[in-house]
């Protein structure tokens, strides 16, 4: 049977017109908070859901748009929820950002629970007022995202920006990325560079990648241009494939600071010295990437930053709904450890 304004009321031991006031937000008699979180409960173990009729009549003179100040997250492509070396820092910005905004994080799941009925129904408006998507996700079959969604990517979306955008975007620049590394590592002498990461139709990388070869008139050498799982032990097997053989590149490009740690394992396995003997670089500037030996050079992404501005993208999402979605592009930062060969006395650019 489906849950009436009377049962919410009647669970959360208050009168019809409190409850409401509190799904409301009627600011002209407010709801004591403590009381209001009791309503709330009481709709969410109910999961009470009124229907648009309901919602008229219930609304006061301000037409605001109820909210539970909640928000939930889903996270694609990882292997460990809260301890991903990328996803993680992110997390942080979020839940701080949150706190500032005086939002809470509902619930935090992986494309994998929602295959679970009792993950899915928490999708449910009584619940969250909007959801922030973290890496990779696409679109999720059956299950209707709330109206206010934003997503956080760190795949390609390029080829997105000529179609309908169904949420708004926060996005890191990686073509500019991609062209500050190859600039450097030729400023150093390398001519035949490689590249281990995804393939030019997932990632904007890897056709980037392509591109600055082309800017400084260097070829194209298939056999060095490959594509690698992120996982770094997926990307040891590609790497260790390449360099044991003849035609090995005396640079490699990674799309990810993983994919350099497996490529970097498997070419002291090969008895290759880094750098003498091959260059290495990344993206991401996970936390470790200073502590590897040698340091790797790398793109720093701000993963803290790309959080908050989940957060804040989303609040404005939930206050005006009916604005089109836009891409937000967060910089990069080009990081010169000892990877990549710099020469002594180079100037390198400081951690962050």
């Amino acid at each position: 049977m489906t849950a009436t304004l009377r049962d919410v009321a009647k669970m959360a031991g208050v009168s019809i017109s409190t409850a409401s006031r509190a799904l409301t937000d009627d600011r002209s008699r407010p709801v004591a908070a403590e009381t209001r979180e009791r309503i709330w409960e009481a709709v969410r173990r109910l999961q009470y859901e009124p229907n648009d009729a309901a919602q008229r009549l219930v609304r006061r003179v301000d037409s605001r748009v109820r909210r539970t100040y909640s928000v939930g997250l889903i996270l694609g492509q990882v292997s460990y929820k809260f301890s991903d070396p990328f996803w993680s820092p992110v997390l942080d910005g979020i839940d701080e950002e949150l706190i500032r905004q005086e939002y809470h994080l509902r619930f935090a799941l992986t494309i994998d629970d929602l295959q679970r009925p009792s993950q899915r129904a928490l999708f449910n408006r009584a619940n969250v007022d909007g959801l922030i998507l973290l890496g990779g996700i696409r679109p999720l079959g059956d299950i209707a995202l709330p109206k206010c969604t934003v997503m956080v990517e760190g795949s390609d979306i390029q080829g997105r920006w000529n179609e309908d955008l169904p949420t708004d975007i926060i996005a890191i620049e990686k073509r500019r990325a991609m062209y500050r590394m190859v600039d450097h590592l030729v400023a150093l002498g390398h001519r035949r560079l490689g590249f281990l990461g995804p393939s030019p139709d997932a990632d904007e990388r890897a056709e980037a990648f392509v591109h600055a070869l082309a800017r400084h008139d260097l070829p194209l050498d298939p056999a060095l241009f490959l594509r690698s799982p992120w996982p770094a032990e997926g990307a040891f097997e590609v790497a260790r494939a390449l360099l044991a053989g003849g035609n090995r590149p005396d640079a490699l490009v990674c799309g990810c600071d993983t994919i350099a740690i497996g490529t970097m394992r498997a070419a002291k396995e090969c008895g290759l010295r880094l750098p003498d003997d091959l260059a290495i670089t990344g993206f991401d500037d996970i936390s470790f990437a200073r502590d590897l030996d040698p340091p790797l050079t790398t793109i720093h992404v701000p993963k803290e930053l790309l959080g908050e501005l989940a957060v804040r993208k989303l609040i404005e999402r939930i206050g005006h709904p009916e604005r089109p979605p836009i891409v937000q592009m967060v910089p990069t930062k080009l990081v010169v450890r000892g990877s990549c060969g710099a020469p002594r006395g180079h100037a390198v650019a400081p951690d962050v």
